[in-house]
């Protein structure tokens, strides 16, 4: 280092204090807690969960009439015979009242197919009608198509307790994202 970068170095650093080590280690100590306690509160709800619906995988059934696979920027809509126009526009257009959300950026097939059925069957358990699933556009996939969009396409289609699902408006992540629409208990 140059004799003239050590000077301004130590020129900026005159007033600079190190913490006390007592406070960084209380710090650090209470920061672990926390995460323990959350950590600890998740588990206890998979748990419970897992033990209240124990549904098997949504892909175990091999489906002979599955959808064509879709592009990243394709949008999807599906509903079932029944469900009234109104309430496939509002889905459409996002103006409902979000009730959970999850999140699949990240998570590989099996992690992703396993995070669905959770969080589908945590959704009817707790009577939500309107959820939202990001699964991405798939631009990181090193296949062909999107492999978790794909996924939670031809998993959704499967699933009775789906009324609809569709790719949501572009403020809420276009076709990287789809709302859903599902049955009362």
């Amino acid at each position: 280092m140059r004799e003239e970068d050590k000077s301004l170095f130590l020129a900026e650093m005159n007033d600079v204090a190190p913490l006390k080590t007592a406070e960084r280690t209380l710090q650090y100590q209470q920061e672990a807690i926390k995460k323990q306690a959350k950590a600890t509160v998740r588990d206890v709800k998979k748990r419970q969960r897992k033990q209240i619906f124990s549904p098997p995988p949504l892909e175990s059934q091999s489906d002979s009439c599955s959808p064509p696979l879709v592009t990243s920027h394709e949008t999807i809509i599906f509903h079932q015979k029944g469900i009234r126009l109104q309430d496939l526009a509002k889905l459409k257009k996002g103006a409902f009242n979000n009730q959970a959300q999850l999140d699949l950026h990240g998570y590989t097939r099996d992690e992703a197919n396993s995070a669905l059925t959770h969080f589908i069957n945590a959704a009817l358990q707790e009577e939500l009608r309107y959820i939202r699933i990001v699964h991405g556009k798939g631009y990181n996939s090193e296949e062909a198509f999107p492999v978790l969009k794909n996924l939670v396409n031809q998993s959704l289609r499967r699933l009775n307790s789906v009324l609809a699902f569709c790719s949501t408006p572009e403020k809420d992540g276009g076709a990287g994202a789809v709302n859903l629409f599902l049955k009362k208990r």
